[in-house]
């Protein structure tokens, strides 16, 4: 019974799993330490637990520490946020709080988040590294226009289907272009992090393997693609983009090797 709920459920576990990773490294940055380990296994414990009690909602690290740590936050701002998130939805008073907060008045605090995390980013990435961040930024664009699109015409009744994608194109809105690159947004900028920082260090064989792990990825869907499956259609163009990527990245280590061939072993003692 629990088959047609994989395709989903898979690709979500595995953003949770690195949206866990990045926002455990910005608080490292941000001066504060914490074990990998045991962050992850009390995230997954308590989304297991969650799940068994009928929550369909996993746990994730909340993004935005350094943020939430400007502000003056610690211990007791993340007690208070989790004895509000169990009161609340425990005495359904969602609509209450809504009604009397407007979202007026917090989107601002979302937005110095925003602002303090990306500048976190900024200031403490090398400068040759500083492109990366941009390059990982495109999938996440993709994905938030796509999000948009979608509810818009949603909203009006229809979908991009009983429009046409010709449709689209014609007045120079390129859905598919969307819908490839922002389906699997997490993964697809960690993805071209990787290779574009392996690129700018050198390191061919390291980005030749990320190539290889992004056609992986899109040959089944993961990546690219509106559903997880065996790639088809235009979604194949992208398993031999990444093919073609990785090739060009081993073509660099043999001529590296044929420029500077590494020294024998004990010659460079």
């Amino acid at each position: 019974h629990a088959l047609p709920y994989l395709a989903p459920a898979v690709p979500l576990g595995l953003a949770n799993y690195i949206f866990d990773l990045e926002n455990i490294e910005s608080a490292h940055a941000a001066g504060d330490e914490y074990p990998t380990r045991k962050v992850m296994l009390a995230n997954g414990l308590a989304s297991m637990l969650g799940c068994l009690m009928g929550n369909p909602f996993p746990v994730t690290v909340y993004v935005g520490h350094p943020g939430w740590k400007a502000m003056g936050a610690s211990i007791g701002y993340t007690l208070a946020s989790g004895v509000t998130m169990f009161i609340v939805p425990l005495f359904g008073l969602g609509a209450f709080m809504l009604a009397i907060i407007p979202m007026t008045a917090i989107v601002p605090i979302l937005v110095f988040i925003g602002v303090v995390t990306a500048n976190q980013v900024v200031r403490e990435t090398p400068k040759v590294e500083v492109p990366v961040i941009f390059i990982c930024l495109f999938p996440w664009i993709a994905n938030w226009a796509l999000t948009m699109m979608n509810s818009v015409m949603s909203a009006a009744g229809t979908s991009a289907a009983k429009i046409g994608t010709d449709v689209l194109h014609s007045k120079g809105i390129y859905y598919e272009g969307l819908m490839h690159l922002g389906n699997g947004a997490p993964l697809a900028s960690m993805l071209w992090g990787c290779i574009a920082i392996f690129a700018i260090l050198n390191k061919p064989l390291r980005g030749a393997v990320a190539a290889a792990g992004g056609a992986l990825l899109a040959l089944f869907g993961v990546i690219h693609a509106p559903v997880v499956g065996f790639a088809e259609g235009s979604s194949l163009m992208f398993v031999t983009a990444y093919l073609m990527m990785g090739g060009m990245f081993v073509v660099k280590h043999v001529l590296d090797i044929s420029v500077n061939p590494p020294l024998p072993v004990g010659e460079g003692d």
